[in-house]
């Protein structure tokens, strides 16, 4: 009986724990892609465009429509803040739609998926932009 009164609150904690890192995580690798691409792309404003994402996410919409076109190729580290980007949030809705309603299973699983959208996104993002080098070495 003790093992049980033990064992739960450290089950929550760690829940809890884990259901606030993924959406901070989420939240800090948008603003720095934005602030990235922003950069890059040669915008005016790189600092507004990123200060509006940060604090209204759903304004990244806006900034995907409206962004100029890019002026420099993406760098290393563009390339993986859009791949953790894309990765924490498919685990996150994965790890939501396809958990059952148990708020300590819905972090674990998210987490689990993390383990197979990274290396996933990591491919899709990365065959993207070699395809792009190999063109732009012919020409």
């Amino acid at each position: 009986m003790l093992d049980t009164l033990v064992a739960a609150p450290l089950q929550s904690t760690g829940a809890l724990v884990a259901a606030a890192v993924f959406p901070a995580l989420t939240w800090v690798t948008l603003v720095v892609w934005v602030s990235q691409d922003a950069v890059a792309r040669g915008s005016d404003h790189p600092i507004r465009s990123t200060a509006t994402v940060a604090v209204f996410p759903p304004a990244l919409v806006a900034y995907v429509v409206y962004r100029p076109e890019r002026t420099t190729p993406q760098s290393d580290r563009e390339r993986l803040a859009l791949t953790v980007l894309l990765a924490l949030l498919a685990a996150m809705m994965a790890g939501t739609v396809l958990s059952p309603p148990d708020v300590f299973a819905q972090p674990r699983n998210t987490f689990g998926a993390v383990l197979v959208t990274l290396p996933l996104f990591y491919l899709l993002v990365y065959r993207e932009n070699e395809g792009e080098s190999d063109a732009e070495a012919a020409s």
